[in-house]
């Protein structure tokens, strides 16, 4: 079927090749090391001409590798399970400067599809410029990083923002680590022993305490009961989660919005340094 298309009044985007932040400096030797690049694309979309009109604001980036050499297909496979894991198997095939504007030209004609026959209906009905409800406005920002983590991996984190027309938006951080020397990501299987998972989560539990602690001004939330004082841990336990980042100083564990706690109190980032976790990890 004939793809359709919405008619932009206002599209800025800007996909640049290699943007040199840290981003494009050698991780170590240049002849011999991968580059950390990241391109953008930045765009606005208005259902019609006019001021007051619904829009939609796609704001991405996207980092990966690019190849020491031609010979270098290790950062080509990275960047193939980045992108396959981050955005689905449909995007796998291509380049990464070609991902966003793909990725961007889908969530619009999504938009469209949500939102512009029901828009026109309103419009027809008599709606005013001035009575047009916000969650006609979508707005979607994907941010991404990739780092040096624990020695031979590599860190990556998205995060992922929309606005799609509900009570609030939605926030969801993922993060990846890869094996810089198979380009495997690692699982928690890959990365904790099993038999040590109830004194991994009183780790995460230590820390969590203190995090919770530290956002009240308080030192009074000692146990899980006053943990769950504050609405944490109430309607479910503590477990290992599948987001963490083998970083260079330690495991740092991310539980996002919903997962432990309401969502009025956010995501959570607790790290446990190597000194205490490290004799529970399987590397």
């Amino acid at each position: 079927m004939e793809r359709r298309r919405l008619t932009f009044l206002s599209v800025m985007l800007c996909a640049t090749g290699c943007v040199l932040m840290p981003g494009c400096q050698p991780q170590k030797k240049a002849e011999t090391a991968p580059q950390i690049c990241t391109v953008s694309t930045d765009t606005i979309v208005r259902l019609q001409e006019g001021e007051k009109v619904p829009t939609c604001k796609i704001n991405l980036d996207f980092s990966y590798l690019q190849p020491a050499s031609e010979s270098d297909s290790l950062s080509t496979q990275i960047n193939a399970t980045i992108i396959r894991t981050v955005f689905g198997s449909s995007y796998e095939t291509l380049q990464p400067d070609k991902v966003l504007p793909a990725l961007a030209e889908s969530y619009i004609e999504n938009y469209k599809t949500d939102v512009k026959g029901l828009f026109e209906a309103d419009l027809h009905n008599g709606m005013k410029p001035d009575d047009v409800p916000a969650w006609y406005n979508y707005e979607y920002q994907l941010n991404t990083e990739m780092k040096e983590g624990k020695k031979g991996v590599w860190n990556y984190t998205v995060t992922d923002f929309q606005y799609t027309g509900g009570a609030h938006p939605n926030t969801t951080i993922t993060c990846l680590n890869i094996n810089q020397e198979t380009g495997k990501i690692l699982k928690e299987d890959d990365v904790f022993n099993e038999k040590d998972t109830a004194s991994i989560c009183k780790l995460i539990m230590n820390e969590l305490i203190k995090e919770v602690n530290q956002r009240m001004d308080t030192d009074t939330i000692t146990s899980l009961d006053g943990l769950q004082s504050m609405g944490i841990l109430l309607d479910t336990y503590l477990y290992i989660p599948s987001n963490f980042l083998l970083e260079k100083e330690g495991v740092t564990f991310y539980y996002n919005r919903y997962e432990i706690a309401p969502y009025s109190a956010g995501d959570f980032r607790l790290t446990v340094n190597y000194d205490d976790i490290q004799s529970y990890l399987k590397h």
